[in-house]
């Protein structure tokens, strides 16, 4: 958000909490699969980490290393997977790596949309092609939460530009819009994941005292790698 407010939760908070609720859902998914409180605590952390996506790629200095740092650890994250499952699954950096193309590719019609007739129609060609190449990956690859996950960072930077005000609000608006249309395609505890909303609007536009960006980053191939070499161990 672009408001700053003494209270609330800081982003450091906010993704803290996230991956503490991602932990508990993998640990479940892969040992304790029977328990669905679980599960239905995991649903909150990938609307937290969604919706900051759309905040890095909104305020990074290059989007180009943004893109490169979460794809290279999705892919990592990929072949850690394959080691202890033999499986080739398209993990949520992979998710979030489609989202910051699609943010770019609109960030590309916002510029073009203002110049001449040829300008538009470019912007507009831009956007669409990868807009429907992003779904065709989706349908032909397993992406983690599928076309309607890649799309909820979109969401919130649409709602974004539409508000006169900058105060971040019509953003989360926006976001929960999409994580509705989201749970209602996906259907059961996905539901829950609608508790994230009320968390986030409590965020208070702080990213922290503490420098924390390298530690989000690398928790979650760390994370998937302990879990599977647990997996491994008791199996």
């Amino acid at each position: 958000m672009n408001h700053i407010q003494s209270y609330g939760f800081t982003q450091n908070q906010l993704k803290t909490a996230a991956a503490v609720s991602m932990l508990i859902d993998h640990i479940s998914a892969e040992l304790f699969p029977e328990i669905i409180v679980l599960r239905i605590i995991g649903r909150l952390a990938f609307p937290v980490f969604s919706f900051f996506i759309y905040e890095g790629f909104k305020y990074t200095h290059s989007k180009k290393r943004y893109f490169s740092r979460i794809l290279g650890l999705g892919i990592l994250c990929v072949a850690v997977y394959y080691l202890y499952s033999g499986r080739i699954y398209g993990n949520v950096l992979i998710t979030f790596s489609v989202s910051i193309i699609a943010l770019y590719s609109i960030s590309v019609l916002r510029e073009r949309i203002t110049g001449n007739r040829k300008d538009k129609a470019c912007g507009m060609a831009f956007a669409l092609g990868c807009f429907i190449c992003i779904y065709f990956i989706c349908t032909w690859i397993h992406i983690d939460y599928g076309f309607c996950g890649v799309l909820l960072p979109v969401f919130a930077d649409i709602a974004d530009s539409l508000e006169g005000k900058k105060n971040g609000h019509m953003a989360l608006v926006g976001f929960g819009a999409g994580l509705l249309f989201l749970s209602m395609q996906t259907g059961g505890i996905q539901y829950f994941s609608l508790l994230a909303i009320p968390i986030l609007a409590m965020y208070n536009g702080r990213r922290g005292s503490i420098h924390m960006k390298s530690f989000f980053y690398w928790f979650y191939p760390a994370h998937l790698a302990a879990i599977g070499i647990i997996a491994l161990s008791i199996g």
